[in-house]
């Protein structure tokens, strides 16, 4: 198999470190409503913050397990969430928020290189079984 294109490696980072963080949130949130919060908020609304945010960080690493590994419904998924990724940053740019911009801008970048030519093929490759 040829060598992976910078793009998709540093779609794998990105995808991998949003999962992590995502992971680390919920962590963090159960550590501070045991520690904190108790009585503060509803413990089931607690308790749902926590399991989506663990829950949702683990399905980011497996997209970017299935980015990594070329296959693709893991392109699919990546166009699919930086798809919601810009209509959901449409608002905040309109109001001139920066982050919304930067999210804005990333994911048409993304999504524009997920889509050439040259990228499916080193999808398409990675479904054709070898012969040797």
């Amino acid at each position: 198999m040829a060598r992976k294109p910078i793009g998709i490696m540093l779609l794998v980072a990105l995808e991998a470190i949003v999962g992590i963080m995502a992971i680390l949130w919920g962590i963090y949130f159960l550590w501070a409503g045991t520690q904190f919060l108790s009585g503060q908020i509803d413990r089931l609304y607690w308790l749902m913050i926590v399991l989506v945010s663990i829950g949702t960080g683990g399905i980011g690493i497996y997209i970017a397990k299935g980015l990594w590994d070329l296959k693709d419904w893991g392109r699919t998924t990546t166009l699919i969430l930086l798809a919601f990724a810009f209509i959901g940053s449409i608002g905040g740019t309109v109001n001139g928020n920066l982050i919304s911009m930067i999210i804005l801008i990333t994911s048409v970048a993304f999504i524009f290189y997920l889509t050439r030519k040259e990228t499916k093929a080193y999808f398409s490759e990675s479904c054709q079984p070898t012969s040797k």
